[in-house]
């Protein structure tokens, strides 16, 4: 996975500018993996912040890899890190517009961005067409931690994985975990709450 990808295999002394100059040179994916790998967790989180869960970072991740391959031998690049950035940014807000003109392209990925979860974030009491009362329900069926770090995540403003990994003790690859497994429940659950009110 994307977010477990930096495996060290470029010499850490070896300046971003001469591992770019050695791929663009050669152009072969052998060349451009030790770039990519070493800056594969920034890749992750932009796509995090950007698109909202670590699946559709990951996603993404995979994409800049075709883009860089593409992109990187026709440009000429002083600070690859900044580039790298930009990159990204400009590849998930495009997505992000893809998405707003043809919303049929969001369905799974977007079950914590649906309305239902917009909703209870609100904290607000008037009336509105959507019942939460299953995603109150199937928020009590989440373990403790997976519940918690849901809550904290999509729920309460500026919560990222390393605030919640220190307010609960956590290590950041905890956090991540118990909201990939209790998105994963939640959307279990729902589906069957689903079912038994068709």
């Amino acid at each position: 996975m994307l977010r477990n990808l930096n495996t060290g295999t470029a010499n850490p002394d070896t300046a971003d500018a001469d591992l770019l100059a050695r791929f663009q040179e050669s152009g072969a994916a052998d060349d451009l993996l030790p770039l990519y790998e070493r800056h594969a967790e920034l890749i992750y989180a932009l796509g995090i912040r950007y698109l909202g869960t670590p699946e559709r970072a990951e996603d993404a991740g995979m994409e800049i890899w075709a883009v860089l391959m593409e992109k990187l031998p026709k440009h000429e690049i002083k600070n690859f890190r900044s580039w790298l950035q930009t990159t990204v940014r400009n590849h998930c807000l495009m997505q992000l517009r893809r998405e707003k003109r043809d919303p049929l392209r969001n369905n799974d990925a977007e079950l914590m961005q649906s309305d239902r979860l917009l909703h209870l974030s609100t904290e607000s009491n008037h009336q509105t067409n959507n019942d939460t009362r299953p995603l109150y329900h199937c928020l009590k069926q989440l373990k403790e931690e997976q519940a918690h770090c849901v809550r904290m995540f999509y729920l309460q403003e500026g919560e990222s994985y390393q605030s919640i990994a220190e307010k609960l003790d956590l290590s950041v690859g905890k956090v991540r975990s118990h909201l990939q497994n209790g998105r994963r429940n939640l959307k279990t659950c729902l589906e069957g709450q689903e079912k038994s009110t068709e």
